[in-house]
């Protein structure tokens, strides 16, 4: 039954909203052609304006409990900065919405990320408040505003889709995830000890200067939950930085074996660990053949890129390739938001023992 939970319960809210719908159009045709053209708008407009409202109660409290937002999808709309540089696209609207911050410090981070949690809910709640107030004020003074009450069908469905803790196909709800952090449930304990590790990142501590409890002092999840995938990636750093390579690669292999639960954008990241992984120990045809599954990411602008391109060159006699690659990736983390990744991006690069021309001529001039 807890499985069909949330199945009958979003047909219970698509039924309430065809119903909202259908009533306020009628009222509206009922009212006259003018009334009803703005009746279509609203109704229209709400399913773009009832999703910004919800992210922007996330984006405000996250700004509010020190945490930088990264991405932000709406409808159909999104922006993304994961890369260092904000970006705007398109995306699909049935795709779902979300909002995704990091910590620009550590500490205090059960009480923020509840806060940062329901802060979309929050906001659609106030949100349907005041469009209610105002639609009813309106009517009983007798000049009834329809382009209010076409917002309230869909404003009402996505606050009530989101009011319980229940996990639907596109991933929990808010308050799921806060029941989750208040009651310890295994992955949100697993969430708060990744954010942790990404406040100190921000703070600027590397991967190896942050305490070890937060990598290993957390539950044993299952293949299939999202923060499996994040803290195994946060380990294979952490042992990568310290140069325990055994357990770099048996990192990475888990993750590799998790690659059916992972999205193709982190498969090809996956996949360029791994050709630097190869280089690093000489394995030509290793390299060769995961490289062959990351094509379009290995020639992007990524320092993971220029890293494993640049130790791919070292390894099998590209020198000269091989410097340009650090100058670039060097350029790269120039523009790093996260002091702590840079630093252990430098150190993994610093490893490789390549000297750029840069460095070359500092030794020259000397």
């Amino acid at each position: 039954m807890r499985r069909k939970l949330p199945t009958i319960y979003a047909a219970f809210c698509t039924l309430c909203l065809a119903a909202g719908i259908l009533l306020t159009f009628y009222f509206a045709y009922d009212a006259g052609f003018d009334d009803t053209i703005e009746c279509l708008c609203a109704l229209v407009a709400s399913f773009v304006l009832a999703p910004i409202v919800h992210e922007t109660g996330h984006i405000a409290m996250a700004s509010a409990t020190n945490m930088r937002v990264v991405f932000v999808k709406f409808f159909c709309f999104k922006i993304d900065g994961r890369a260092g540089k904000k970006r705007f696209g398109f995306a699909s609207p049935f795709a779902p919405d979300q909002t995704q911050a990091v910590p620009r410090v550590g500490g205090n981070m059960r009480r923020r990320a509840a806060i940062y949690t329901l802060g979309g809910q929050i906001f659609s709640g106030a949100f349907l408040l005041l469009i209610t107030g105002v639609a009813l004020t309106t009517t009983l003074l007798h000049a009834t505003r329809f382009a209010l009450w076409g917002l309230l069908p869909y404003a009402t469905y996505l606050l009530l889709l989101n009011v319980l803790p229940v996990e639907y196909g596109g991933g929990k709800t808010d308050v799921l995830v806060y029941r989750g952090l208040k009651k310890g449930y295994d992955a949100e304990k697993t969430m708060l000890a990744a954010m942790e590790i990404q406040g100190c990142l921000s703070e600027g501590k590397s991967f190896t200067e942050i305490d070890e409890a937060f990598y290993f002092d957390v539950p044993q999840l299952s293949e299939d939950e999202p923060l499996f995938a994040v803290m195994l990636d946060l380990r294979y750093r952490y042992y990568l930085e310290k140069g325990e390579w055994e357990k770099a690669a048996d990192a990475l292999n888990r993750l590799a074996s998790a690659q059916a639960y992972l999205p193709d954008e982190e498969v090809e990241k996956l996949a360029a660990e791994l050709v630097y992984m190869h280089s690093v120990n000489g394995d030509f045809e290793r390299a060769e053949k995961s490289g062959r599954y990351c094509k379009a990411f290995l020639q992007g602008e990524s320092v993971l890129a220029k890293r494993a391109l640049a130790a791919y060159s070292a390894a099998f006699g590209q020198a000269d390739l091989a410097a340009a690659l650090v100058e670039q990736a060097e350029a790269v983390l120039e523009r790093e938001p996260m002091a702590g990744i840079a630093k252990a991006e430098r150190i993994l690069l610093a490893r490789l023992g390549i000297k750029t021309r840069k460095e070359t001529n500092s030794k020259e001039e000397v």
